[in-house]
């Protein structure tokens, strides 16, 4: 009923109307008057009023498009609730309003953002959950906003110090500090660091999609809002458009200060979007080299690619800065001289300067004639800088000419028309920017500090990214397999992202002993020292260490911190898979006991425990890890049936065999009570 009446809807540049917007049971009506306005009105009260439901008058907000206007202006006579001014209304999660304050929406979602950490600081112990809590509960109320509205900067990087803070310290306001113990680039590199993720990103990934949207063929599906955005960047070229290439800007960079362009009337998302498209590097935008028919139709005068640039001025908009010049060379370029390929004559060849000053004074009102007696004709005056405008882009043209081994003063007749160059490979198959994935695009965009420091896990034999990308993935399957706590104390301790007092030297001006051990044992406590050589510690790797010496297993610092050290007796080495396993249970175990015993007595005021204590503890928690790990395996698993082989084999060893006469039950994987 509504699109039947398209007289009351707002026109859109490609000739279609719309009248309405329809999601789920929210609908909203689009009118170019007030009259239109309360015409709608009347055919969705006489909808419903058929449809045997009623329309609430009441809850239908009426929302001003035009700024210029105020709708405290407008007489509606009671028919319509119309917003005022700075009163926000939500549309799809989206906040929208007239004259709403600049970044209203953003500042918004940030206090939205802030509010909901001390909600839901409390549910997570270690950095994998904080970090999917943060992924699948609190990033996740940004996404569907922040595709739509600008966020600022400062905005963003106060959102990616709480995230980073509440995972990497359980921080739950803005106002906590935390000292981190990790190098920012391993903070968000997935495959040598923790993951975390990198909002500025995120963010940059979906303005890329909004390109892809924009460029995408036409189609049913084609969004409603392109043909509007292409006007925005037609109008903000200026003369600098072409018709055939819509997508010149993609090619130039958003300078805010360029009187080359208009970009006052471009939205500030598209604004946004522009710049962060414009952030990417060229070499990862055009990945498949483009061709020279490819190059000598791409625009020139404020051209961001590399090859085009030609000495300090780069692009020849630098040479017209003062306001003559450059109105001479836009009206050249509105007289269809916007690439290199338009600057050439009819049988392929370069114009001598004459005829360059010719075709760009064609019909400018700046331009001077002169009579050239020689030739006894009328010629154009050559305006200032004309000739070094001339000669730049002439060494350009030779330039890319030499770029593709064209033999000097070769014609280039014929030159056809192309699409845009950004095209890359995927999956070994060239395909052009608009079909490109999500996990290329992300790849595009992600720009988080790349890695300047020398990686904890780096050994002799362990240099190249590759090596550590692969150990990192090893350590991660390794401490999967304990508690999330204790793999978290392991994973941590790998990264060396604990706060052993050693860190906190600056400390010592007032007070010596901030870096000595926490059981005053007077040593410098070390990631080394806290959990192996301490004599409150050590003891317990040497009572285990007596039970595996059977297998040739060890718990060197040396195995712990560099998992993948790990060797059995030759006679084992079919049982490595399963004695791995159980010896990465137990290491994770002791460690977790070794730090929480450690805080205990640090924060909270403990005494050390006896080293019988100590042996019991260690393996009553081993003993637990294992019966979790084997209740989760198929029974009929042949790495669980190992595992039980192997741990029959420890039962038997004196240090063990004491303790499991005492605890008889420490593997019983029954239920250990009645239900009533």
């Amino acid at each position: 009923m509504l699109r039947a009446q398209p007289q009351h809807g707002i026109p859109l540049p490609d000739e279609d109307v719309k009248t309405s917007i329809f999601f789920a049971d929210d609908s909203t009506l689009l009118s170019n008057s007030l009259p239109s306005a309360v015409a709608q009105m009347e055919i969705v009260d006489t909808f419903c009023s058929v449809s045997g439901a009623r329309l609430n008058q009441r809850k239908c907000m009426t929302l001003v498009l035009n700024d210029h206007l105020d709708p405290a202006d407008i007489d509606a006579e009671d028919l319509l609730n119309i917003l005022p001014s700075g009163r926000p209304a939500k549309y799809l999660g989206v906040l929208f309003g007239h004259r709403l304050t600049a970044d209203f929406q953003a500042q918004t979602l940030r206090d939205k953002f802030l509010a909901a950490f001390p909600l839901w600081g409390g549910r997570a112990r270690t950095i994998q959950g904080r970090k999917l809590l943060v992924s699948t509960m609190l990033l996740s109320m940004l996404w569907h906003v922040t595709a739509a509205v600008p966020i600022p900067q400062p905005i963003v990087d106060e959102m990616q110090s709480m995230t980073n803070k509440f995972i990497l310290g359980r921080k739950t306001l803005r106002t906590d500090k935390y000292r981190t113990f990790i190098n920012r680039p391993l903070q968000h590199d997935k495959a040598l660091g923790l993951g975390i993720p990198h909002v500025a990103s995120i963010i940059r990934q979906q303005r890329l999609v909004r390109v892809q949207q924009l460029m995408a063929s036409r189609s049913n599906g084609t969004p409603s809002w392109r043909p509007l955005v292409q006007r925005q960047f037609a109008r903000v070229m200026g003369q600098l458009y072409r018709d055939d290439y819509p997508f010149d800007f993609l090619l130039y960079f958003p300078n805010t200060s360029s009187k080359w362009i208009a970009l006052r009337e471009l939205h500030p998302l598209w604004r946004d979007v522009w710049k962060q498209w414009s952030a990417v590097s060229m070499t990862k935008r055009i990945e498949v080299p483009p061709t020279f028919n490819t190059v000598m139709n791409l625009p020139l005068w404020l051209t961001s690619y590399e090859p085009m640039h030609f000495g300090r001025p780069k692009y020849s908009a630098c040479l017209a800065s003062a306001p003559n010049i450059r109105r001479w060379c836009l009206h050249g370029a509105s007289n269809g001289l916007r690439s290199l390929k338009d600057f050439l004559n009819t049988d392929g060849s370069w114009p001598t300067q004459a005829m360059f000053i010719a075709r760009m004074s064609q019909g400018s009102p700046d331009a001077r004639v002169r009579l050239n007696a020689a030739r006894d004709r009328m010629e154009f005056s050559a305006m200032e800088r004309a000739v070094s405008i001339y000669l730049h882009i002439t060494r350009v043209y030779e330039q890319v000419r030499r770029h593709f081994d064209l033999r000097p003063g070769a014609l280039s007749p014929g030159l056809v028309r192309t699409a845009h160059p950004f095209f890359g490979y995927v999956k070994d198959q060239c395909q052009s920017y608009c079909a490109w994935p999500k996990k290329k695009l992300f790849d595009l965009a992600y720009h988080a500090p790349p890695a300047s420091s020398t990686h904890p896990a780096v050994t002799s034999a362990r240099t190249s990214t590759e090596d550590l990308a692969k150990y990192m993935r090893f350590v991660r399957r390794t401490c999967h397999a304990p508690t999330p706590v204790q793999g978290d104390v392991w994973l941590r301790l790998v990264l060396r992202m604990l706060p052993v007092n050693s860190r906190f030297s600056y400390k010592q001006a007032i007070d010596p002993s901030a870096i000595t051990c926490t059981y005053g044992c007077g040593a410098v406590e070390t990631e080394h020292h806290a959990f192996h050589t301490c004599n409150e510690v050590f003891p317990t790797w040497q009572f285990h260490a007596r039970a595996w010496r059977w297998f040739g297993v060890r718990f060197d610092w040396a195995t712990i911190t560099n998992i993948d050290a790990f060797t059995v007796n030759p006679a084992y080495a079919n049982n490595k898979e399963a004695l791995f396993k159980l010896w990465s249970l137990l290491t994770a175990t002791v460690l977790h006991s070794a730090w929480t015993q450690r805080n205990a007595i640090k924060h909270d005021g403990k005494h050390p425990w006896p080293r019988r204590v100590w042996e019991e503890t260690t393996f009553i928690g081993w003993m637990a890890s294992v019966r979790r790990w084997l209740r989760l395996q198929d029974p009929t698993d042949e790495l669980r049936i190992d595992v039980l082989a192997q741990l029959a084999i420890l039962k038997r060893q004196r240090p063990y065999h004491t303790l499991w006469l005492k605890y008889p039950n420490c593997l019983a994987l029954d239920i250990s009570f009645q239900h009533p």
